[in-house]
Parts: structure tokens; sequence; C-alpha cells
């Protein structure tokens, strides 16, 4: 992404990539520390208020470590690194018990979503020069307002989404629920079958935009012909299969927690496609015709 919108990026062109990512980590591990330093100060409130709190400290940790950079992007891997941890912490309440073994089905699915995810932004992320062009927007757009709109919109929103997304895991990893096998490899092929479309449809688009076309041209083969959008179709029905899990120990007392799941996909239904299909369309020649006959979220055959 061209640095014209955030000019400072150009003096973070020194950074190769191994130091970014070595930059990024720290910052990580520094937010780590802040949290376990300040957990005996609200740790009293319990697994769910007590982890919130220290999930929106780490968050204003990772925003200001992006400060010096004048990059928001330092955030980008929050958003599939720090479920580990809050999963990993609930799990503990239970002595890390594999019960009737829907914890670990629950754990499988999400570590192969945080694997995938993080290594595609590793992959994908070529350092500190870079910044995803939507936070350009915003900064171009917020002007002197930018940096709370970094800290609350940027980093502190998706954290709270991704920790509602996270509430039907607590009642499985930390709870005795009752046992449904059924409900459980439901909930296990959906989480693994989300992910793999997720994985399938990066690979489609990385061996696209290698192509000598690929940064001007749109992918319209693959899972693309049947969605514009696998990847958010996938990363919402991971979400899904987290809350299939709490349903199946838990039934209606849980059935709360897919409040999560609902808000992501009114995300991605209401700004994130339609902001992303409305820059394509600008850009793109033809992306008007291919939103006509192909499904925007949803996986469906293309239409003629």
């Amino acid at each position: 992404m061209s640095s014209a919108k955030n000019p400072h990026l150009a003096k973070n062109a020194h950074y190769s990539k191994s130091a970014s990512l070595l930059l990024v980590a720290l910052a990580y591990v520094l937010a780590g520390v802040v949290v376990w330093a300040t957990w005996p100060f609200y740790g009293h409130l319990g697994p769910i208020w007590g982890v919130l709190i220290a999930d929106l400290i780490a968050t204003a940790v990772i925003w200001a470590c992006g400060l010096p950079f004048r990059n928001a992007s330092v955030y980008d891997p929050y958003w599939s690194v720090v479920p580990l941890a809050i999963a990993g912490y609930w799990w503990s309440l239970s002595g890390f018990d594999t019960g009737d073994y829907s914890r670990l089905l629950l754990m499988l699915v999400l570590v192969y979503w945080s694997l995938r995810l993080t290594g595609n932004w590793i992959v994908g992320w070529p350092g500190l020069s870079h910044e995803d062009w939507r936070y350009q927007d915003l900064r171009a757009k917020s002007g002197k307002a930018y940096q709370l709109v970094n800290l609350f919109g940027i980093c502190g929103f998706p954290t709270v989404l991704v920790f509602l997304g996270m509430l039907p895991a607590y009642p499985v990893l930390a709870l005795e629920g009752a046992a449904n096998p059924f409900v459980d490899i439901a909930a296990l092929v959906v989480g693994l079958g989300a992910v793999t479309i997720q994985w399938v449809a990066d690979e489609q688009m990385r061996i696209f935009r290698g192509a000598p076309d690929g940064n001007t041209a749109f992918m319209t083969g693959g899972l693309w012909a049947w969605s514009r959008h696998p990847n958010y179709f996938g990363e919402v029905m991971m979400w899904t299969s987290l809350w299939l899990f709490a349903l199946a120990g838990f039934g209606a007392a849980f059935a709360w927690t897919g409040v999560g799941a609902l808000a992501m996909l009114l995300l991605f239904l209401f700004i994130s496609i339609p902001m992303m299909d409305k820059r394509s369309a600008a850009k793109r020649p033809g992306y008007a015709d291919y939103m006509k006959r192909s499904s925007a979220f949803w996986m469906l055959p293309p239409r003629r």
C-alpha cells in the first residue's frame, strides 16, 4: 500500500520484514507482561469481566506500541492471537480437564483458525512500512482526531467484537456441561470446514495476485466465484461453531453467547463488504458486473 496517506510509513522502510515481525512480537510480549502485572487489581471481577478488562488493557498497550511507528497495523494480529490466550485461561479454570472431549474439539477448531489467520498475516505483511488501506483512509478523514479513532475504532472495537465471539468458549472450557456428541461433531465440522474455506480462498487469492495482472484485475474463480468474500463467510462460520459447542453442552442457558457471531455477521454484511465492494467497483473495470452474478457473502452458485 502506498504511503501517500501516511508519509511517516516511509521512515519505517529501514526495518526489514524480520525486524518488523520481531518488534511486533515484543509488543505482544509487553502487553502480556502488563496484563500479568495488573491482573491482581481486577482479576477478582471474575473470568468474564476480569478477562474483558485484561483484553482492553492489552489492546491499549498494542495501540501505544504502534504510535512510534505511526502504523496501526501493529494491531492486526491481535484478532487471531489473543483468543488463544483467553481460551487457555478459561480452560485452566477447569484444570485443563478434557471431560467429554468437547473442550479438545473446540480448542482444535480455535488453534486451527488461529494458526491459519496468523500465518496468513505473517506471509502477507511486508513490514512496518505497510499499513492497511482502511486505516489510511480513516487517518485522512479524521484528521487530528485520528488517534482516538485508532484507539477506539481500529483497536478497541475489534477487541470487543472478538471478545463477544469468544463468549461461547467460556462455559465449554471452564464449566461442566452435558455431553451431546451429535451437536459437538456438527460444531467441529462447521468449524474445521469454515477455516478450510478461508485457507483455500486465501491461497487462491495469493496465486491470483502473483499473476501479471493480479493488482488490477479481480478474482472470479475458485471459491471466489461462489462468494465475493469467502474469507468473511468462513470467519463468521468459525465463530458460529463456537456457539454450537456452547449449545451442545449447555443448551438455552448460554444461547445468548451467539451475540458475538451475530455481531460479526452484521459487521461484514453492512460495513466491511459494502466498503470493499465500493472500492473494488471504483478501481476495477467489470467489478460491478461481477457483483450482479455473484453472492456477496453466502457460498452460492454463481448466477448468469
